[in-house]
């Protein structure tokens, strides 16, 4: 590098020209061009994705290197070619790129303060235009349009780009919800212990969502929600979703869930790519709890130790005919125990029965008639061996046809 100068000197010197600014950079390990980006078990980041650049630039006098590392972060302005450093702890594809600048031309009222960024705009007739941001004298950041000659300016983008895949997350990796079969215009019975658990792409947001797969994992819990060695269930899937049906109610505090987000490295074209870039481990957990009640029984007595206690959500009306979302005589469930239903006219005449994990009644008898307006009784029972869902009463159909 001293020799560089000096030879610039001497053009200067005996020549009166100036040496041609040039941008010349590398990353220094070659296996750093593709990363992951995640963290301990114990919490604490890893800065595997920390990388260095090596900076063999040329520019005489007062000069400028610039570094952009395209997520988004402040530029890095140094006034020699030491060597730079950047930590990535976002996923995605980033290009790398390098302006340097002498300052040889431009006023001292801009060379002389701190410059906080340059932007290239435009290149032409043998100058760029840029747009400097520096802090005037005042202490607040200005910014000036210029044209600086291509003997003072060059700029160049690193040979790849750097590619980060990151399974952390800050928040939540999932959402979880119970599985709703009702829509806008129809209302549908609810399985209160199949839920839809999806991976949360608010947070986990990647740049390439097919290489990666979701582990998952279930837990019984004691009653400070820590869960047992091992999972009683886990399951592994390409989707983003999933729906899962948990075997009985847990509501003290409920199941433990885990989600671990993991690369497949399956999906890669070269798996030496895999190797040499050390991706085998790129993985990431997080946990929630989900309590899991029985939506046959009121929301107030769902919790009820007392299982006799617990009183059923049964309607006492339904308009069969009136196209409305009182259409349809039926009642949540648990999506694991099947429920048994019969329907008496007030004469004591069985009209209709039905057995299934999801109870509904149209309002036909079992021919397919239509059971006219009045009051019928109905008996509900279930394959559950504590007998919890025995319940009966009566119900009014108004038919609307």
């Amino acid at each position: 590098m001293r020799i560089l100068l000096f030879v610039c000197v001497l053009q200067m010197l005996f020549y009166n020209t100036y040496c041609q600014t040039t941008a010349i950079f590398s990353l220094r390990d070659d296996s750093q061009y593709v990363l992951c980006y995640t963290e301990y078990s114990n919490g604490i980041p890893v800065k595997n994705t920390e990388l260095e650049f090596k900076n063999t630039s040329s520019c005489s006098g007062n000069c400028r290197y610039i570094f952009d590392f395209g997520d988004n972060t402040p530029q890095v302005i140094k006034d020699n070619t030491s060597n730079t450093s950047h930590f990535y702890t976002t996923d995605g594809i980033f290009d790398v790129r390098l302006q340097v600048l002498s300052l040889t031309s431009i006023h001292d009222s801009i060379k002389n303060r701190p410059i906080v960024s340059v932007v290239f705009l435009s290149h032409e007739n043998d100058s760029s235009q840029l747009q400097i941001g520096y802090t005037g004298t005042d202490n607040t950041e200005k910014s000036v349009i210029l044209k600086i000659a291509d003997t003072d300016y060059a700029r160049k983008t690193l040979s790849q780009p750097i590619t980060v895949y990151s399974p952390f997350v800050e928040a939540d990796n999932y959402i979880y919800e119970i599985d709703d079969p009702s829509t806008d215009e129809i209302k549908a019975p609810v399985q209160s212990f199949t839920h839809v658990f999806t991976v949360d792409t608010s947070n986990f947001k990647s740049h390439d969502i097919s290489k990666w797969t979701y582990y998952w994992e279930v837990f019984k819990t004691n009653e400070y929600g820590e869960p047992e060695n091992t999972p009683f269930t886990q399951f592994h899937v390409d989707s983003i979703e999933y729906r899962y049906t948990f075997p009985a109610e847990n509501y003290n505090p409920g199941y433990y869930v885990k989600l671990k987000i993991a690369l497949d490295t399956s999906k890669f074209d070269n798996y030496d790519d895999v190797t040499y870039y050390n991706l085998e481990q790129c993985t990431y957990s997080k946990h929630q709890i989900i309590p899991v009640t029985d939506y046959y029984f009121t929301d107030n007595t769902q919790k009820n130790n007392d299982i006799k206690s617990r009183k059923a959500h049964v309607p006492n009306t339904f308009t069969p005919g009136g196209n409305d979302e009182n259409d349809v005589f039926f009642f949540n469930t648990n999506g694991v125990d099947v429920f048994s239903v019969w329907i008496y006219n007030s004469w004591g005449g069985l009209v209709y029965t039905q057995e299934a994990q999801t109870i509904s009644w149209t309002g036909n008898d079992n021919v397919g008639q239509k059971c006219p307006s009045g009051v019928y009784y109905y008996v509900i029972q279930s394959s559950n061996r504590d007998k919890r869902h025995e319940s009966s009463g009566f119900i009014q159909l108004f038919r609307q046809d």
